[in-house]
């Protein structure tokens, strides 16, 4: 996943199977709607966004335009945010260290927690 191009199919194959994993329903609706805006710093090309809506996160590349809505940004490197994806690297202990900046309603964030052990599930099922 070095170019744009392999980085946008990996995100679409992975949020594909995030939407499908059955655990990701049930925690939605008390989350949406929700923003999340992905800032990759040294690799500005790749940034992308994440909508919380009830009933599926829609995602794109780039900066978030779409319905106003409670906003958490994460910022890191590239390298860093492959880790936090695949469930090698914990983005808890990364924001600990400083290599991970998360920035909004930490309300908001706090309950996104149970959402963590599905990145690297999803990530899981894309990888095979």
């Amino acid at each position: 996943m070095d170019t744009k191009e392999e980085w946008e199919a990996y995100l679409t194959e992975y949020m594909k199977a995030f939407n499908e994993l059955p655990e990701l329903a049930p925690l939605l609706g008390a989350l949406a709607p929700l923003t999340f805006q992905f800032i990759i710093t040294d690799r500005e090309e790749m940034n992308y966004w994440q909508f919380v809506e009830k009933d599926q996160i829609k995602w794109g590349m780039g900066e978030y335009s779409g319905p106003d809505a409670p906003k958490i940004s994460h910022k890191t490197d590239f390298s860093t945010l492959k880790k936090t994806l695949s469930g090698e690297s914990d983005p808890i202990q990364e924001t600990m260290t400083g290599t991970y900046v998360v920035e909004g309603d930490m309300s908001k964030l706090m309950a996104c927690a149970p959402l963590l052990p599905l990145n690297a599930k999803a990530h899981g099922k894309v990888s095979k």
